[in-house]
């Protein structure tokens, strides 16, 4: 299974040339280990994902995008599985620096077995499915 985890500095957010670096240096992994399936972006509405931009590279780097509807909080990425399980990991603890952060979320990343993963993606299928068949109306977790 392959991750790729990024940080920011401190008061920064991430804008439409930051999350294309992000989205180029994942291209890179890729290519460097050799996965030869089609790769799928699964983001959000938010302007850094949908400018044109953001819209350029990925046409350039050749990746797909998962449709995600207008105002769809039930489909938003940090709402559903990965985020969740990581936030619960990390409640409670107390981090004397930016470093121990970094190094905690590295972990973790690195216990998750490839079924975790797949779980998510097969959570986020169902979710999708809800979504469609209730027309966009709110899903209940």
């Amino acid at each position: 299974m392959l991750f790729l985890q990024t940080f920011l500095k401190k008061e920064t957010t991430i804008n439409s040339q930051r999350y294309n670096e992000t989205i180029t240096a994942l291209k890179r992994r890729i290519e460097r280990i050799g996965i030869r399936n089609e790769t799928l972006l699964k983001h959000d509405n938010a302007r850094p994902h949908t400018s044109a931009e953001t819209r350029d590279a990925i046409q350039r780097l050749d990746f797909s995008v998962l449709p995600h509807p207008p105002y769809s909080s039930d489909l938003a990425p940090w709402d559903f599985h990965l985020f969740q399980k990581l936030k619960e990991h990390l409640k409670g603890q107390g981090f004397s620096c930016d470093e121990d952060v970094k190094s905690a979320v590295g972990k973790w990343f690195q216990k998750q077995n490839t079924n975790f993963f797949k779980d998510g993606f097969q959570k986020l299928a169902q979710r999708w499915r809800k979504c469609i068949e209730v027309r966009g109306d709110f899903v209940e977790k």
